[in-house]
């Protein structure tokens, strides 16, 4: 099911705020666990980002060398925040399909 929204320009920036602010990579993540009063999104994000910190350069890992079952968008934000989280995605997948990702 799908909910949807209509901000404008400073609600939007406000959002975008209170989401990098609270932790979050990005405002639907912020938005959906603040309407069911949850924050697995954040903690999630967290501890990924925890993880990868504390990597050595040069390590090679997958999503779910760090989380658990992680859900598919939390992939995306790896893969879309590569730059600031200083990984680079490899250019062969693993056998699963999945990316691997490479601290640098």
């Amino acid at each position: 099911m799908r909910v949807q929204f209509s901000v404008n320009a400073a609600e939007w920036a406000k959002l975008q705020q209170l989401a990098s602010a609270n932790g979050y990579p990005d405002v639907p993540s912020y938005c959906r666990d603040i309407s069911l009063e949850e924050r697995t999104y954040a903690m999630m994000w967290k501890n990924m980002t925890n993880e990868i910190a504390k990597m050595p350069s040069g390590q090679t890992f997958a999503l779910r060398d760090l989380i658990q079952s992680p859900p598919a968008n939390l992939g995306v934000k790896l893969y879309e925040n590569q730059a600031k989280l200083g990984i680079h995605v490899n250019p062969q997948k693993d056998s699963l399909k999945t990316n691997i990702f490479t601290k640098k």
